[in-house]
């Protein structure tokens, strides 16, 4: 019996504590999925002499995904695909009959338990590299911003991916780059 209560306590004691753990964990992870799909995009465009998107989508895990736009948010899910070289291909929109494949899946975040949210309408709804590895929306205009990621803990324990001009992409945990979470 005694051995028994010993245990309740060490667990009433501990396990509120797994709780903040596995936030943590779940703060780290989903930055670095995200700054890894930059990544594997821009090296891909620079590799294939060609544009490589990163898109937001609800259904990244179809057999044929579509990227979304407008009320989808980031955690949803998002893919990382090759461009179309044919005049009838969108940039930022995938079409499995005009562009290549797919590279990267993330289906989104678990259980709804963060948020991701683009801070700039410039990489609201895909952000495409060039060849040279620059990210450039179809019209020429340089793509820029960061991706807020935040849990219910709010901004103390919020991240940001960070996409430089220049195609330089890190995370950050700045709360005055951050500035707000949802």
């Amino acid at each position: 019996m005694v051995a028994l209560a010993v245990l309740a306590i060490i667990i009433s004691v501990g396990l509120p504590q797994m709780s903040v753990f596995f936030k943590g964990g779940r703060m780290v992870t989903i930055p670095n999925d995200l700054l890894a799909g930059l990544h594997i995009a821009r090296s891909e465009a620079i590799k294939r002499n060609g544009r490589v998107t990163m898109c937001k989508s609800a259904d990244a895990g179809a057999a044929s995904p579509v990227c979304a736009t407008g009320a989808v948010d980031w955690d949803e899910g998002w893919f990382v695909f090759v461009e179309g070289s044919d005049a009838g291909n969108t940039i930022g929109s995938y079409s499995s009959s005009n562009d290549g494949a797919i590279l990267k899946v993330n289906t989104g975040v678990e259980n709804n338990k963060a948020t991701i949210t683009a801070d700039s309408t410039q990489i609201a709804d895909y952000v495409t590299f060039t060849s040279r590895g620059t990210p450039k929306q179809a019209n020429g205009a340089t793509q820029s911003g960061l991706f807020r990621v935040c849990d219910d803990r709010g901004l103390s324990s919020a991240r940001g991916v960070v996409l430089n001009a220049s195609g330089r992409v890190r995370v950050t945990q700045d709360a005055d780059k951050i500035e707000t979470c949802p």
